[in-house]
């Protein structure tokens, strides 16, 4: 089993792709999830809040970019 578990991980995971962040969100995932169980409503304002600074820090990023677009680069 353990040797099926290790081959499916280094088939599927490249170090240089996002799907290792996905395996590492996934580990932050379940004990969120397990909490969840036990302070619901704690949870759903810990979840509230991360979504609200991601879509916040997401919007700041863009305003940014349209504020301060990049000079177009010299061609030689």
């Amino acid at each position: 089993m353990l040797s099926w578990m290790q081959r499916c991980w280094q088939d599927n995971v490249s170090y240089e792709g996002g799907l290792a962040l996905l395996w590492m969100d996934g580990l932050l995932l379940i004990p969120f999830v397990m909490a969840a169980f036990f302070y619901p409503i704690e949870a759903l304002i810990a979840a509230a809040a991360l979504v609200l600074v991601s879509f916040a820090i997401y919007e700041s990023c863009v305003i940014w970019k349209r504020r301060h677009p990049h000079p177009p680069h010299a061609r030689s």
